[in-house]
């Protein structure tokens, strides 16, 4: 076989082994349609975490959906005027684990004192059908207050649903 041949083989096989890059796989997936959507309040369950930063959390989640233009109406938990839209969806946020550093130590050494929180965000429809579920991390990691990890969560969720609607 010739180098030629050879290399045309490779080059063939090659194509048929790698993945698809990830836009090709994201356009495969079929959008999620909703005209409003409801935002529930943060869950805790058996996690530690101070009520501040469950509350900045579900504020901020509010306020980032609502300027991301996605949907037409955004509600907060107990509003009854979502009670007669068809289809509404609900986001609920559940914290999975919460260590709050240290904001001094994260400006003295930058390895040590980082913030996080592990959050699984799912979206459901009025059915009770779940149409996404996903953990997403918020960190504060260098320079910032411990509650600067709220923003940084709302925004990673905002753009998940983003990405999915």
């Amino acid at each position: 076989m010739s180098g030629r041949a050879i290399f045309v083989f490779l080059l063939a096989t090659s194509s048929i082994v790698l993945p698809q890059d990830a836009s090709a796989q994201n356009a495969a997936k079929p959008k999620l349609s909703a005209s409003a959507i409801q935002i529930a309040m943060v869950e805790a369950g058996d996690v530690q975490i101070p009520a501040e930063f469950r509350y900045a959390v579900y504020e901020r989640l509010v306020e980032r959906v609502r300027t991301s233009g996605k949907f037409q109406k955004v509600y907060r938990t107990g509003d009854h005027a979502a009670d007669g839209v068809p289809d509404l969806v609900v986001l609920h946020t559940k914290v999975d684990t919460f260590k709050e550093g240290s904001q001094t130590k994260r400006e003295l050494v930058t390895v040590l004192g980082a913030t996080k929180v592990d959050i699984t965000a799912s979206v459901t429809a009025r059915d009770g059908r779940s149409l996404m579920d996903q953990q997403i991390t918020g960190r504060v990691r260098f320079f910032g207050e411990n509650l600067g990890v709220t923003n940084d969560l709302a925004k990673r969720i905002t753009k998940l649903v983003r990405e999915n609607f």
